[in-house]
C-alpha cells in the first residue's frame, strides 16, 4: 500500500469515526428526551463512544501489539 492509499484510508476512517460518533451523540440526545434520560441507555451509548474514541484517537489497541520498526 503507498502513501496516498494510507492517507485516503486514513481520511475514510476518520470520517467514518466522525459519523458514528455523531449518530451516537443524536441517539443520546433521543434517549434523554423520549426516556426521560434513562441512565441505563445513556451509559451503554457513552461506554460505546468511550471504547471508540480510545480505539481510534488514543490508538489503544497499539498496545497489544507488536512492535515493528520501519
Amino acid at each position: 500500500m503507498n502513501s496516498k492509499e494510507k492517507k485516503s484510508t486514513a481520511y475514510l476512517r476518520g470520517l467514518v469515526t466522525l459519523i458514528v460518533l455523531a449518530a451516537l451523540t443524536a441517539g443520546e440526545f433521543w434517549v434523554s428526551s423520549v426516556t426521560n434520560g434513562s441512565l441505563v441507555f445513556l451509559s451503554i451509548i457513552a461506554l460505546i463512544k468511550a471504547a471508540i474514541i480510545l480505539q481510534y484517537f488514543m490508538h489503544i489497541s497499539h498496545l497489544w501489539s507488536e512492535e515493528t520498526h520501519s
